[in-house]
């Protein structure tokens, strides 16, 4: 774990420059202090703010100051033969004093959210720390594991002793233990993809599997709910698992959207809407379903990763080609924000892989360029950029653009702040070029007006890249994943969870 100081010396951060005996730092919606102290106050560029005699000029711009690094151990030789960046997942507790942390190693680690001084930390070996949550009163960590067994643990958040312990395989099945030099050996276990608290405490938890056996290409899905005494009881089918993929519910009040996918061998059942998106009731019964149309002849099919969103009423719905689907009702709208096209022939296209719902509207990241899989010569590599790759987009339910905001970052992921005024997106390893000064994060006021210029409150730089998925705290604290990088036949970088404020 590093302090304050330690970071602020190292990884120069900060839309504004930092002061070399670390005076107090104006930050989004306040002044912070070495302690950390965080003074709550509405400053403006060029104002001042008095404290005990002495006063401060406000900068033009935030400072974005990092309070502490928790380091997650050393997958440094995953990076270098080309693994993917380390899957990683975090969570502040309901009074934001702890943060809980989910590795790839898998571990699980809870600090103290101020200052990262470590509380307790255990291992749970052969496992990948999938998702994470705090139980309303903070009493409970459950974790979600991507494991032979897909376990979900109830743990005492003080100590990480075992409460309950579920297994989720008994439902979705099990699959051999993949060769110890496999990259991506550990995808093709079953995992918890989706673990949300409702308001009366009980969790719903999503499972998937996909794997390769002798006989083919295998899927199995469910969704359950339990009680939090680990009590089943009700799940998505009644009984055993859907022939699919469901990864990232969306769930609103008594209501639970998911997107239903496939890559199984063979017919799909006649009844499951693959590349659709099916509605539960809190009883997990069947609700309705929408059927989305693949956008032939480039994508044979609909792929969605975390670019969905439910609130009960709008559904937004973010497609591997390119397109934003807006629904309200049963009135929709279809945006073709990154849709293929064809200069030179050369068909190009830009994915939209995460967004939500903010305020009026949705806010989505694309992807940089891709030729599409359907495309006829395979050997194709993209001869330019499409024009709406790697950019930041806010539409109205109407389909028309409010803002967008582009810059040099290679941008990935998008979370909310638990008011719905800010959103942080990570800057993650760069395709086009080597620099290093570019990896961070990037946070966005949402609310009011201003273009997507104005709107960027503050860049957080970090030494690695920042991974796609982060999380809030209520005051305005926030957690990111850096991971190592490779650079020619060296991998820079470390893998920890940095908080900034």
């Amino acid at each position: 774990m590093r302090g304050w100081g330690q970071v602020a010396a190292v990884l120069a951060v900060g839309c504004g420059t930092p002061e070399p005996d670390l005076e107090p730092r104006f930050v989004r919606g306040g002044v912070l202090f070495p302690g950390p102290e965080f003074v709550e106050h509405a400053w403006a560029p060029g104002g001042t703010f008095e404290r005990g005699g002495r006063s401060w000029s406000a900068p033009d711009k935030a400072d974005c100051v990092p309070l502490f690094s928790v380091p997650l151990g050393d997958v440094s030789s995953i990076v270098f033969r080309g693994g993917e960046p380390p899957d990683t997942t975090m969570a502040f507790s309901p009074d934001g004093r702890k943060l809980a942390i989910g590795a790839y190693t898998g571990e699980v680690v809870i600090v103290d959210a101020w200052t990262g001084a470590e509380r307790t930390r255990r291992s749970f070996p052969e496992a990948l720390i999938k998702r994470v949550l705090w139980s309303g009163d903070g009493a409970t960590l459950y974790v979600g594991e991507q494991s032979a067994e897909a376990r979900l643990l109830a743990l005492d958040a003080e100590t990480l002793a075992y409460r309950w312990v579920v297994s989720l395989a008994e439902v979705v099945g099990r699959s051999p233990p993949p060769a110890g030099d496999d990259l991506y050996g550990v995808y093709s276990l079953p995992g918890i993809f989706g673990l949300d608290g409702l308001e009366n405490g009980d969790l719903l938890v999503t499972a998937a599997h996909g794997w390769t056996s002798g006989d083919g290409r295998k899927n199995a899905s469910t969704i359950v709910r339990y009680s939090s005494e680990g009590v089943r009881l009700a799940g998505w089918p009644e009984q055993g698992a859907i022939d699919g993929t469901l990864l990232h519910p969306s769930m609103s009040g008594d209501r639970i959207a998911v997107q239903v996918g496939r890559s199984a061998d063979g017919p799909p059942p006649a009844d499951l809407p693959v590349g659709g998106v099916v509605v539960l009731d809190s009883q997990l019964k069947m609700d309705r379903t929408r059927k989305l149309d693949p956008l032939l002849p480039w994508f044979p099919t609909v792929f969605v990763w975390e670019a969905f969103d439910f609130d009960g009423e709008r559904l937004l719905v973010g497609t591997g080609d390119g397109r934003v689907m807006l629904f309200h009702g049963e009135e929709s709208v279809t945006v073709p924000l990154g849709t293929p096209l064809s200069p030179d022939g050369v068909p190009l296209a830009a994915s939209v892989g995460f967004g939500r719902l903010a305020g009026e509207g949705a806010l989505v990241v694309t992807a940089s360029t891709s030729v599409p899989y359907g495309a006829a010569d395979p050997s194709w590599r993209p001869p330019a950029p499409h024009p709406n790759a790697n950019a930041l987009w806010f539409y109205g339910f109407d389909g028309e653009l409010r803002w967008t905001w582009r810059g040099p970052h290679e941008i990935q992921g998008v979370t909310l702040s638990p008011d719905g005024k800010e959103a942080v997106v990570g800057s993650g390893p760069r395709i086009s070029d080597r620099r290093s000064d570019l990896f961070g994060a990037l946070v966005f006021r949402v609310a009011g007006d201003g273009s997507g210029d104005e709107r960027l409150e503050c860049f957080c730089s970090t030494a690695s890249p920042v991974f796609f998925r982060q999380a809030w705290a209520k005051d305005g604290r926030f957690a990111v994943s850096e991971h190592p990088y490779r650079d020619g036949e060296q991998v820079r970088g470390s893998y920890q969870v940095t908080v900034f404020r």
